[in-house]
Parts: C-alpha cells; structure tokens; sequence
C-alpha cells in the first residue's frame, strides 16, 4: 500500500530538534536543498553540521515524514529541518523506517496528519501503526 504519513515536531524545543538532527545524521544519510523560487525545482548543496545546527529553529515548520512506495521516494522516515539562515533551504535527514517507533517514542509524536482531497486531515498515532499493519496484512494476501 502506498503510504506518506506527516508528523508535525512543533512540540519540540530548540535543544530537541538539534539532537533529532544529531540522532538522525547518525542513523541515516543527510540531504540539504536549495528550492528555486517560483520554479518547481531544487538542488542539493552542502553545509556544515555545526551550520546545520547553528540554523535549526523551533518556530520553523519541522516535521517527520513516513514514505513507503510513495511516488519516486525511497521508502524511509525523513525528518525535515527549514534552514533560518538560508531561505528556501531544507536539510533533511533519511533513516530507514524501522526507526520511526524509536523516533515516535523519544519525541513524544501524538499524531500524524495526511492531505485528504484538499484538506489536511489529522489522526492519532496508534491509528498509523493499525494502518500500517492492516497495508501489510493486505500486502501479504495480495
């Protein structure tokens, strides 16, 4: 089943996000993105980790977000940090998705929230685990 599941971090303070971020850099691969305004398209770039750092903000729009055979994305749990010093800039940290539940309980994630039609709908986040076996359920009988 094709899956992209989103988990909003804005309950996080400034010294959560920066160990998610170190957590994460640990676990999985670091991917930094420049968006061109007004053109659907971006490219990566490189910084530092301690720029990296130095630029994570509570008040910015961090998130988790689950993929599993979603579009052209690799099945992974991305976390996504907006850069404040550099506009238009996100570094994003992929792990494999077997660490989502390790994520979920050391960063208290109470719910998940997906676009349905036009409107983002949100649901608590034991509901994503029995969605998550009842695709697997059906993966298996298919």
């Amino acid at each position: 089943m094709t899956m992209e599941r989103f988990f909003s971090l804005s309950h996080l303070t400034l010294e959560q996000l920066r160990e998610l971020f170190s957590d994460g850099y640990e676990m999985g691969k670091l991917i930094i993105e420049y968006d061109r305004p007004f053109v659907q398209d971006y490219y990566e770039i490189v910084l530092p980790r301690e720029e990296i750092l130095k630029n994570i903000c509570a008040k910015a729009h961090n998130y988790i977000v689950f993929h599993r055979d979603f579009e052209d994305m690799p099945n992974a749990t991305t976390v996504a940090f907006p850069l404040t010093e550099h506009p238009n800039t996100t570094a994003y940290v992929e792990v494999d998705n077997t660490h989502l539940k390790e994520l979920a309980e050391k960063y208290h994630l109470t719910e998940w929230w997906q676009m349905e039609g036009d409107k983002r709908v949100h649901y608590p986040f034991n509901m994503f685990y029995q969605t998550l076996v009842s695709a697997s359920d059906t993966r298996d009988v298919n």
